[in-house]
């Protein structure tokens, strides 16, 4: 196709009219692949004439609550990147950026109680998303003075995408000016193309001048077949990026939207293997209902109102997702023994030990005195080296014979998580409701 050439040059162009290092924002769908193969070809161009005499990062996000199939996807790109970039001597390495623990979905839902997202409590795109990429961008621009993104986004998107790229300020270069980071330019040099070039393009890659990564595109083509939509989930800082939750492929915690139709494409489409994730978004999204009686009726701030997930909702929720792992796991492989990449060894995690370290560091806060987090973590055999004894759990054991150590527990829990609270009305309201349904359960039991 004539506009192959056309791209490639104006790229050569923009490369070799300054010094900015480049950076290729790489989400692992059509349209931000067709930019990095774009940019590919026109580095191993100018390579062979000795003129790539700059940088080039691609950089992806990781949420970590991606779905597994578009994690593994998505690490397998970019390790093949690494390794092709090395095999030409190309000046070019890959990124993927991740929140910090502190700021991790699981950290803030089951350590912290944070209800799960919605349209108007959107808590979790700027910290696992927007934050990640401004360090790692800001950084950049530190050390290089400027650097200049580029963006897999079209005007043939979207009516709204169409008239957002209008509306953009370009310089005599056709460049537009980040609008959150100084010094940092944006190119989107296939604006233009039709979905139809993009991925009559990606379809020929056997057919391309120079070598590159990937044998063909087969993959990422049997997962847009899989799931549902056009749009795919590029890194956060783009200006005219596709709202979160409306994307083909984003997190598969996602509650945002009423229905995940990605997840639901892909488990009617041979992946069923990740229905139990399916289910476990499914119970985030209603219990993060304020009539659902498993968030708080009181904010952090002691004021009236839906407040975050209880202390035993959290320990639910995380007793619930290590149950998830570990099914989802077994399903994966008695699914996919018989594929050419099994790997016995592979397993699906979906909560890192340290988001557990961490977790657990905020119910000690909020008055868990049996290191909860330890014990259900080792239900499943993981921080098995974690010790689950505390002081005040060992002094209580000596009067285990005269008080109910479990009502304690709970109590002392009210006093630690209420303790910014300004009156004790609340307070004593809780523990009374605390101990009637304590031995209410109790009764029932023996009845």
């Amino acid at each position: 196709m004539e506009i192959i050439r056309e791209t490639i040059e104006d790229l050569k162009e923009q490369y070799l009219a300054d010094d900015r290092p480049w950076v290729v924002t790489y989400s692992g769908g059509k349209d931000s692949t067709c930019v990095l193969q774009l940019t590919l070809s026109m580095l191993q161009e100018l390579h062979v004439q000795g003129l790539d005499q700059k940088h080039t990062y691609v950089v992806s996000s990781d949420t970590t609550v991606e779905m597994p199939v578009i994690e593994k996807y998505l690490q397998t790109k970019l390790d093949e990147i690494t390794t092709f970039a090395s095999k030409t001597n190309l000046k070019l390495s890959c990124h993927k950026l991740s929140p910090k623990v502190e700021e991790s979905f699981w950290t803030l839902l089951i350590g912290k109680g944070y209800p799960a997202p919605t349209n108007t409590f959107r808590w979790c795109t700027e910290r696992m998303k927007i934050d990640p990429a401004t360090e790692f961008l800001s950084n950049l621009v530190n050390k290089h003075q400027s650097i200049l993104m580029l963006l897999g986004v079209r005007s043939a998107e979207s009516q709204a995408r169409q008239a957002s790229i209008a509306k953009r300020k370009l310089n005599q270069r056709g460049l537009t000016p980040h609008e959150h980071i100084p010094d940092a330019y944006v190119y989107s040099p296939i604006k233009h193309w039709s979905n139809e070039e993009v991925w009559t393009y990606l379809s020929n890659v056997k057919n391309q001048s120079t070598p590159l990564p990937w044998k063909d595109h087969n993959y990422m083509m049997s997962l847009y077949d899989k799931g549902s939509g056009e749009a795919d989930c590029n890194i956060a800082l783009n200006p005219e990026s596709p709202s979160c939750g409306k994307t083909r492929f984003g997190c598969w915690v996602c509650t945002v939207v009423e229905k995940d139709r990605s997840m639901e494409g892909m488990l009617h489409n041979g992946e069923e293997w990740m229905q139990p994730l399916w289910e476990y978004r499914e119970k985030l999204y209603e219990w993060r209902k304020p009539d659902s009686g498993k968030r708080d009726t009181r904010r952090r701030n002691g004021s009236f109102g839906p407040g975050p997930f209880l202390p035993q909702t959290r320990r639910e929720l995380l007793q619930s997702l290590l149950e998830v792992e570990q099914e989802t796991t077994q399903n994966y492989h008695h699914m996919k023994k018989d594929a050419p990449d099994y790997n016995p060894d592979e397993k699906v995690e979906l909560i890192k030990d340290e988001e557990i370290r961490l977790i657990q560091e905020n119910w000690d806060t909020d008055g868990d005195i049996q290191k909860s987090a330890f014990r259900i973590a080792q239900q499943f055999g993981r921080l098995m080296d974690e010790s689950v004894e505390t002081p005040l759990r060992n002094k209580l054991e000596k009067y285990s014979n005269t008080l109910n150590i479990d009502l304690f527990e709970r109590i002392y829990e009210i006093e630690a998580y209420r303790k910014n609270i300004s009156t004790r009305y609340g307070v004593i309201k809780d523990i009374e409701k605390r101990v009637v349904d304590f031995y209410a359960g109790e009764y029932r039991e023996a009845n």
